[in-house]
C-alpha cells in the first residue's frame, strides 16, 4: 500500500471516529439532557449522514485503487476507484452545503438583532442555491455519468472540464467566505446578551468554532486544479495526484461537523467537571445589599441557546409577609415586575433573583428590594 493510501486511509477513520463522536455528544445533550432538539439539530445529523456516504466512498476508493498510480492497477480496478470518487464528490457537496444551513440555524437561537438574522439567512440561502446548483453540475456533468469514471477519453462525453474546475474553485471561495462569517458574527451577536464581559468572551470563542473548517478549505485550494484529469483517462494520473484532495476535503467537512457539535457541548461539560469536583461560580454564595447571605442551590441544566438572546432570563421572586408567611413564584420576564404588594401591618420584604445559569452560558444577579 502507497503512502497516499495509507494517508487518505489513516484520514477517513480517524474523521469518522471524531465526527460521529461529536454528533452523538451532541444528540446526548440537545435531545437527553436539555430536551431541546431542533432543526440546527437534524440538519446536522442529515450533515453527518452525507459525510458518512462520503467516506464509504471514499473507502471503497482506497480499497480498488485511490492512491495508487493507474499504471499500477487493473483497469477494472481503476474505473471502480474512479466510480467511488464520483460519489464522494457528490455526497461532499451535499455535506458542506447542509453543514453551512445546520451552523446557521444554530447561530439564529441566539441572535436578536435584525441586521445579524439577516446576514444569517442569507449565508443560508447562498450555502443552499449555490450549494444546488453545483450538485446538479457535478451529478450530470458527463453523459451518461458513467463515461466520468470510464478510462477511455474519446468516450468521454463531458462538459468542458475548466467550468467544472472554476465552478470548484468559486463554491470553494463561496465555502470560506460562509465560514468566516458565522465565526466571526458571533462576537457581535454576544454584544446584547445579558452577561459579563468574561462570559460574553467565552459565548463568542465557542460560537466562533463555524469558522474553523474554513482553514482545511484553503488549504484545499490548491490542489483543486488536479482534478481536471480525471477528464484524461489513461492519459493522465488522476488517482495518484489527486490524494491531496481527498485527504483535505475529509478534514474540511470532517473538522467543521465537529466544530459545530463542540459549540452545544457545553452543559456535558459543567456537568464532567461539577462530577470530578471542580469548583463552579455558580456554587458561590451572594449577599443581597441590606439582607443576610443569600445561596441558591443549582437548576436543573435544561436551557436551550434560544433562551439566552436579549431580554431573556430567568426570574424567581421570593414575597414575605408580617408573620413571615412565605409565597415563592417563578415567572420568565423580560423585565421587573410591576406587582403591587399589600399587607395588613404594611410591612413586606420583596426578593427578586434572576438567574443566568452557567450551564446556558449566562451568568446570575441577585437583588433584594425592600417596599414598604
Amino acid at each position: 500500500m502507497t503512502v497516499g493510501r495509507t494517508a487518505t486511509l489513516a484520514v477517513n477513520i480517524t474523521f469518522f471516529i471524531l465526527s460521529w463522536l461529536s454528533v452523538g455528544l451532541r444528540i446526548l445533550v440537545r435531545a437527553g439532557m436539555l430536551r431541546a432538539f431542533g432543526s440546527d439539530d437534524w440538519t446536522m445529523l442529515a450533515t453527518q449522514v452525507f459525510f458518512t456516504g462520503y467516506l464509504i466512498a471514499q473507502l471503497g476508493g482506497v480499497i480498488y485503487g485511490t492512491g495508487e498510480h493507474l499504471s499500477d492497477l487493473i483497469p477494472w480496478r481503476a474505473e471502480r476507484a474512479l466510480a467511488f470518487w464520483y460519489f464522494c464528490e457528490i455526497f461532499y457537496t451535499l455535506s458542506t452545503c447542509l453543514l453551512k444551513i445546520s451552523v446557521g440555524l444554530f447561530l439564529l437561537r441566539v441572535a436578536g438583532q435584525k441586521l445579524h438574522i439577516w446576514i444569517i439567512r442569507l449565508v443560508m440561502l447562498f450555502a443552499a442555491v449555490f450549494g444546488g446548483a453545483f450538485f446538479f453540475v457535478i451529478v450530470f456533468q458527463c453523459w451518461p455519468i458513467s463515461n466520468w469514471w470510464d478510462l477511455d477519453p474519446s468516450h468521454k462525453n463531458c462538459i468542458n472540464p475548466d467550468i467544472v474546475i472554476g465552478l470548484t474553485y468559486g463554491i470553494s471561495a463561496l465555502n470560506v467566505v460562509a465560514d468566516w462569517t458565522l465565526g466571526l458574527l458571533p462576537i457581535f451577536i454576544v454584544r446584547g446578551l445579558q452577561m459579563s464581559t468574561r462570559q460574553k468572551r467565552l459565548v463568542a470563542i465557542i460560537l466562533s468554532f463555524a469558522a474553523i473548517g474554513s482553514t482545511a478549505t484553503i488549504v484545499r485550494l490548491p490542489y483543486i486544479g488536479s482534478l481536471s484529469e480525471s477528464f484524461d483517462g489513461w492519459n493522465g494520473d488522476f488517482l495518484y495526484n489527486t490524494v491531496g484532495v481527498a485527504i483535505w476535503t475529509t478534514v474540511e467537512v470532517g473538522v467543521g461537523i465537529t466544530a459545530g457539535c463542540l459549540a452545544t457541548l457545553r452543559p456535558l461539560i459543567r456537568m464532567a467537571f461539577d462530577r470530578l469536583g471542580v469548583g463552579s461560580s455558580s456554587n458561590r454564595k451572594y449577599r443581597p445589599s441590606g439582607g443576610q447571605p443569600h445561596s441558591r442551590s443549582r437548576m436543573t441544566p435544561s436551557h436551550r441557546l434560544d433562551e439566552f438572546a436579549p431580554g431573556h432570563g430567568h426570574t424567581i421572586t421570593t414575597i414575605t409577609g408580617n408573620r413571615g408567611e412565605t409565597v415563592g413564584k417563578t415567572s420568565r420576564s423580560r423585565s421587573s415586575s410591576q406587582e403591587q404588594l399589600a399587607s395588613p401591618s404594611g410591612k413586606i420584604m420583596k426578593q427578586f433573583v434572576v438567574e443566568y445559569d452557567d450551564d446556558g452560558f449566562g451568568e446570575e444577579a441577585v437583588t433584594a428590594l425592600p417596599k414598604r
